[in-house]
């Protein structure tokens, strides 16, 4: 196994076992296991499980670009944009099946509380997102389908929170429904309390 390839398989790895399990339910050793490489290789890659997240992290920041890029961007109209990100989201969810989750919320639960490079490193993740959907409601108020006092910082703090609590409820019921009642019915309450 190539040294780039084995790094970015535990990686990958990575990525997966703690968007299933979190930050404390997973160990390394776990890890390893699963894509069958061995405890020393680990270290030749990364100092510490800590450090490791952090780098699992920095991959799903260069996944969820590519995503944002694919869903938000373009010339139509933001809000359907908007819509379509979290409808993308959704289809992704239920293909992941139990395995489904943000890594950005699983590990804000399970590690954030007891790692501040953690917690600092999620906080930006989370800033970087609320700028993305920030950007639509700009573009959205622009064009008059907001209000011209609507704020659309504060709107998208609320979005994120609802999602986030709409994937928490999708993990601990095994069902897609939270998601799919998110962008149904409250995002869409939301949009609609900042147009009117």
């Amino acid at each position: 196994m190539a040294r780039r390839n084995t790094r970015e398989i535990l990686l990958h790895e990575g990525m997966s076992s703690f968007i299933a399990k979190g930050y404390e339910g997973i160990g390394i050793q776990q890890i390893l296991a699963a894509v069958g490489v061995p405890k020393g290789s680990f270290y030749n890659y990364f100092d510490s499980k800590e450090d490791f997240a952090l780098e699992v992290l920095d991959a799903y920041d260069k996944r969820y670009a590519e995503f944002v890029a694919e869903h938000m961007d373009g010339a139509g109209d933001p809000l359907d944009r908007m819509r379509a990100y979290f409808s993308a989201l959704e289809t992704q969810m239920s293909e992941a099946g139990l395995s489904a989750g943000c890594l950005y919320g699983v590990l804000s639960q399970t590690s954030a509380p007891h790692s501040d490079v953690l917690r600092a490193r999620l906080k930006a993740a989370f800033g970087i997102w609320r700028g993305n959907l920030t950007h639509l409601l700009s573009e959205a108020r622009q064009r008059g389908e907001l209000q011209g006092k609507a704020d659309i910082a504060g709107l998208a703090d609320a979005i994120i929170d609802a999602y986030e609590g709409a994937l928490l409820r999708m993990r601990a019921e095994g069902d897609i429904s939270p998601v799919s009642r998110f962008r149904q019915v409250t995002l869409e309450s939301l949009l609609a309390a900042a147009a009117s």
